[in-house]
């Protein structure tokens, strides 16, 4: 068996991740609410369609991995690994998956009940869970990712 760069690896997690969110939003869906807290402020509680709430939570984790997984391609590829632009890969990547799991966390708060009775809940899990699921993440990723090369100070 041939061992993948940690680039290789780093997507390939990261496409089991999305697949994972969306799958959990797919079984789930028939005992899920129509309706998901989407902000909570001082004018009361904001709802959306809960396939709305899980569409733009799964891009915008799309996102914000594709862009860790593109700089730490770029970085790599131009001798640019340095720990200035490794952290800056590891907040993006860890970033992405703090997010698939803010998304999981709202979406496991609200199985089988009504938006309204759980009010701010979904989101206070889901912050709790993006914080830590960003927290294990960028642990791993900055062990994982292949060793940041020190800088060298010209005068």
């Amino acid at each position: 068996m041939k061992m993948r760069s940690a680039g290789q690896q780093v997507i390939a997690v990261s496409i089991l991740a999305a697949m994972a969110y969306w799958a959990l939003y797919l079984f789930l869906s028939p005992r899920l609410p129509d309706q998901l807290v989407r902000h909570v402020g001082t004018e009361g509680i904001g709802y959306s369609p809960m396939w709305l709430v899980v569409l733009i939570i799964g891009a915008a984790a799309a996102l914000s991995i594709a862009i860790g997984i593109i700089t730490y391609r770029d970085f790599t590829s131009l001798g640019h690994w340095n720990p200035g632009p490794k952290a800056i890969v590891v907040c993006f990547l860890a970033a992405g998956f703090g997010i698939l799991g803010l998304g999981s966390a709202m979406i496991l708060t609200v199985i089988g009940q009504e938006a309204a009775q759980l009010g701010a809940l979904p989101i206070g899990m889901g912050l709790l869970a993006l914080v830590t699921v960003f927290a294990l993440s960028a642990v791993l990723l900055a062990r994982t990712l292949p060793r940041a090369e020190q800088e060298a100070l010209d005068r």
